[in-house]
């Protein structure tokens, strides 16, 4: 079956990820996003044969095509240390782009899969978390997506919407922003800098493949108005992913390791539970921890002047914001909210 699919978000480390699999297996691809800051869609792949919708999802004016069959809501400001020192900016772009998305296809009957986050748990230490356990945000980025999913909800009950929702646990792989704790890593590693691993924290990591055949399934067999986990259900603490990157370079120096997080925007622990996508569409992970990082560090290796470009940002320690690469794509329009 093939369909018409908008997906929002396109041009970042999930949509475009996503774009090129859902193209792979037949899907006609609509591109939404309001720029291509980090360069992913100027490399050559199948996205340059796509459409691609330049707007502001927050501003509400924009139109789709007549055609489109299902939407994919993935477009956010992410990050939750930006959010921390920009959480205004934050929380009105993922609440506004999200009801705009919302708005749009019940007036036009488009079914919805919305992306959220396993951040909307929080986090504590010894818990492994279920679609049914309640919203505990720790930070302005999971409330925004507390507020999206009530809003989805909200519209299938008010406005008869087909809306399904998938929460995104730790994910990792090729073309992710080298501001997050593994490619960020990766390309310390290929400039002959020490590792750099802060905070103690657990988290549910996942190979960005395995979720993308998840979000499949779930558009295409998931029920309406059900909410489900994408994750492992395993945790590992950054210092285990600090050895898991050092046995990948034998040249490594000796990772630095300091137990404070830099902002308090985090649980201590976020490992979540799966059960209900394996036992309902019969999703597992196929690619174990070991094996994601080896393929992610080979294809950061065979992609060095994508990651480089970002080598201030992942040379600058993460007790300053300097390091967060949205500081720099959202200069001009967070600057009137200081």
């Amino acid at each position: 079956m093939c369909l018409n699919i908008v997906i929002t978000g396109a041009s970042g480390f999930v949509g475009f990820n996503l774009s090129q699999y859902l193209a792979q297996k037949g899907h006609r691809i609509t591109l939404v996003d309001q720029d291509d800051y980090c360069q992913r869609l100027l490399h050559r792949s199948p996205l340059h044969e796509m459409s691609f919708i330049c707007c502001d999802l927050a501003e509400g004016r924009f139109n789709l095509p007549h055609e489109t069959d299902y939407i994919i809501h993935l477009a956010a400001m992410p990050h939750v240390d930006y959010s921390y020192h920009h959480p205004r900016e934050v929380f009105r772009n993922n609440t506004l782009s999200t009801q705009a998305i919302l708005q749009y296809a019940s007036e036009h009957h488009i079914p919805v899969a919305l992306a959220s986050s396993v951040e909307v748990y929080g986090g504590a230490m010894g818990r492994v978390y279920h679609e049914s356990d309640e919203y505990a945000p720790v930070s302005p980025y999971s409330a925004s997506k507390v507020a999206c999913e009530t809003l989805a909800l909200s519209y299938a009950k008010c406005y008869q919407l087909p809306v399904k929702i998938f929460r995104l646990t730790n994910l990792y792989g090729p073309w992710q922003l080298p501001d997050r704790i593994i490619p960020r890593n990766f390309g310390r590693m290929m400039d002959g800098l020490p590792l750099d691993i802060q905070g103690s924290a657990v988290r549910d990591f996942l190979y960005v493949d395995d979720a993308l055949r998840a979000i499949e399934l779930i558009m295409l067999n998931g029920q309406d108005q059900q909410i489900y986990n994408i994750s492992t259900g395993h945790g590992t603490t950054m210092q285990e992913i600090g050895e898991l990157l050092q046995s990948l370079h034998s040249t490594i120096r000796a990772k630095e390791i300091r137990e404070q997080e830099p902002t308090q925007s985090r649980g201590s622990s976020l490992v979540v539970h799966s059960g209900k996508l394996r036992a309902e569409l019969g999703w597992f992970p196929q690619i174990t921890l070991e094996q994601g990082l080896e393929r992610t560090f080979r294809w950061y290796q065979e992609h060095p002047d994508w990651v480089r470009q970002f080598s201030r940002e992942y040379h600058t320690t993460r007790e300053t914001r300097g390091f967060i690469i949205d500081m720099a794509r959202y200069a001009v329009s967070t600057a009137k909210d200081r």
